[in-house]
C-alpha cells in the first residue's frame, strides 16, 4: 500500500481535508462555474479539460433526466495513460482512445495507486474577501474535490497543473533540461488550495462543505482565479460526478 500512502500524503499536505456532508437543500444561487452539468458540449464538455476516453469519459446517465456526466475509470496502467497523454496534450482526439490494457492485482501500478485521475474546469474568477460554497451529485467510491487558487490567470490547457505528466511529456519527446540532483523541474502557479472529501456512495448524492465556507482570498490575498480539481483515486474502478456548483457565500464579510 505505499503507493497509496504517498498519494494520500501529497493529497493532504496543501490542504485542510474537511470532511462532507450530504448537502440537503443545494444551492439555488448562481453557479459561478460554466456547464457545471456536463450537459453543453460535442465530444467533450466545454468549459473543461478534454476528456481522454481511457480514464474520463463524458456519458449519458442512464436516467434521461440527469442527462449528460462525466465518468471515470481509475483502474488504469499509468504507463498507457502518460503514453496516451502525450497525445492527448498534442490535440489528438479522445475517440482515438486505445483500448484499455488489463490490470494486475494488487493494482498499485494502476492510476488508482499512483497519480490518482484528475479532471480540471476553466479558471473562475473570484472576488477579494469573498467565501465560496462548492457542491456536486457523485456517486461510486469516494473521492477529493479541490479548489485550487492563482494569483494570474492559470494556464488551462491539458495536463498544464499535472508535474509528473508534464515531465513524463518532457522525456518522451526527448525534451528539456537535464534533472539535476535536488532541482525541481515542475513548478506550480497556484498558492491555495481547499479540500472537499466526498464519501462513498452507491446512488447519486449531493455533497458540499457546509460547516466551512472556502475562503480562497482569507491568507492569501493575492487569489484572483480559482479552478476545481476532480479527483478520484484509490479504490480502482469506475466514478461518477454530475451538477458541480460554485456559489458565493451570501453572508460573506467584504
Amino acid at each position: 500500500m505505499k503507493y497509496l500512502i504517498i498519494l494520500l500524503g501529497l493529497a493532504i499536505f496543501a490542504g485542510t481535508a474537511i470532511a462532507n456532508d450530504v448537502d440537503p437543500k443545494p444551492s439555488i444561487a448562481k453557479n459561478l462555474l460554466p456547464n457545471g452539468d456536463f450537459n453543453e458540449g460535442e465530444i467533450t464538455p466545454h468549459h473543461w479539460q478534454t476528456i481522454d476516453g481511457l480514464s474520463t469519459f463524458w456519458v449519458d446517465d442512464p436516467d434521461p433526466k440527469r442527462g449528460k456526466v462525466l465518468k471515470f475509470d481509475t483502474d488504469v496502467q499509468q504507463a498507457q495513460a502518460y503514453v496516451w497523454w502525450k497525445n492527448i496534450s498534442e490535440g489528438t482526439s479522445p475517440l482515438g482512445a486505445p483500448k484499455k490494457l488489463p490490470t494486475v492485482e494488487p493494482k498499485y501500478d494502476t492510476l488508482a495507486g499512483l497519480d490518482g485521475v484528475w479532471f480540471w474546469s476553466d479558471a473562475i474568477p473570484v472576488e477579494k474577501g469573498a467565501e465560496y460554497w462548492l457542491t456536486l451529485d457523485a456517486k461510486g467510491a469516494g473521492m477529493l474535490v479541490w479548489l485550487v487558487g492563482y494569483p494570474e490567470k492559470p494556464d488551462c490547457s491539458f495536463a498544464a497543473d499535472e508535474g509528473a505528466v508534464r515531465e513524463s511529456i518532457t522525456k518522451q519527446n526527448g525534451t528539456g533540461p537535464p534533472n539535476v540532483r535536488n532541482r525541481q523541474l515542475f513548478v506550480h502557479k497556484y498558492v491555495w488550495k481547499g479540500q472537499l472529501a466526498v464519501q462513498p456512495s452507491a446512488e447519486w448524492k449531493t455533497f458540499s462543505r457546509r460547516e466551512k465556507p472556502f475562503a480562497p482570498t482569507k491568507n492569501t490575498p493575492n487569489v484572483k482565479y480559482v479552478r476545481v480539481l476532480l479527483y478520484p483515486f484509490w479504490p480502482p474502478g469506475e466514478y461518477f460526478v454530475d451538477n458541480v456548483r460554485l456559489t458565493r457565500h451570501s453572508s460573506a464579510t467584504e
